[in-house]
């Protein structure tokens, strides 16, 4: 049961129903010279309170911000993929129904928006915020997607293992789900994307604060070539690396909310996508910001 919000408007968007379990989403064919354009956001930790502030950011203020700024681009985005903590703190359902009302300007521009889970998300009263029938769990108590347009692949995983506890998990099922939606999924380059970060070693009775089974994740990972990136959030911090092993890229998404560090930046990232690369640019809420502008070239090869 992925959490996906289709546009209010379909008729510019996809054709037919949602698809079935292990099945890709068809993005909607178009022949823009400049490639396919997604939209990233994380972190976004919406609050009933649309006016509540917290690290000197008002949370709702900002995404309403982001969400205008990408409605300004001028180019529809094939899809806008939010990576997680949706919600402020504990995942109230009052928390959602903000968060819902504040992506209808995408809906209604005929945008689909797709979000993953994070450590204060609660998968219950987000289901209770959904606004059309969902499908079936390919991985039961989790919400995983896979998106398939005519240039890339996205794989959107669940990560949340207990509310408004720092840790996350994929979990064997999941991985194994994984595993086989790698195996058979079309062959184009591949993104993987889930709210925790690579957990590092820790030291001797050090407290895990990312992904505990990342390191079985890259073993997946590693197995299938199309895989290129990994992108996630939970850290608020915009940042690019390689991970040593496999080579995959890591993308780590800045908050849409608050930042905590001062000199970090908050915003989004577009994300385009051609036939030779994905070129990632940062979106500073503050134009300002020296990071603003900045881009990660990720080479098909």
């Amino acid at each position: 049961m992925p959490i996906t919000f289709p546009p209010i408007s379909r008729r510019q968007w996809l054709k037919g129903g949602l698809a079935a379990a292990f099945a890709p989403r068809l993005a909607s064919a178009r022949g823009d010279t400049d490639g396919e354009l997604w939209v990233l956001f994380s972190d976004t930790h919406i609050a009933a309170d649309m006016k509540l502030e917290a690290r000197g950011a008002v949370m709702a203020e900002n995404l309403s911000r982001c969400v205008n700024q990408v409605l300004g681009i001028g180019q529809k985005p094939f899809g806008v993929l939010v990576n997680g903590d949706c919600a402020y703190l504990d995942g109230q359902q009052t928390d959602y129904d903000a968060f819902v009302k504040l992506i209808e300007p995408l809906r209604e521009s005929a945008i689909q928006v797709h979000c993953t889970l994070g450590n204060h998300d609660d998968r219950k009263h987000f289901i209770g915020a959904m606004t059309s029938p969902q499908d079936p769990r390919p991985v039961e108590g989790r919400h995983v997607e896979l998106l398939s347009s005519a240039t890339m692949n996205w794989v959107l995983l669940d990560t949340l293992q207990e509310v408004n506890k720092t840790p996350g998990e994929l979990g064997d099922l999941q991985r194994g789900w994984l595993d086989r939606t790698l195996a058979s999924c079309p062959e184009r380059p591949t993104v993987v994307m889930a709210h925790h970060n690579p957990q590092a070693a820790l030291p001797a009775g050090g407290k895990p604060t990312g992904m505990m089974d990342s390191d079985a994740m890259f073993e997946v990972l590693g197995r299938h070539k199309k895989v290129k990136a990994f992108v996630y959030g939970h850290t608020h911090s915009w940042e690019h690396k390689v991970h040593e092993a496999t080579g995959i890229h890591l993308i780590n998404l800045p908050p849409v909310a608050y930042v905590f560090s001062k000199e970090r930046p908050n915003g989004w990232v577009s994300a385009r996508a051609t036939r030779e690369k994905l070129i990632l640019e940062l979106r500073a809420l503050n134009p300002a910001h020296d990071q603003h502008g900045q881009k990660v070239e990720i080479v098909w090869g």
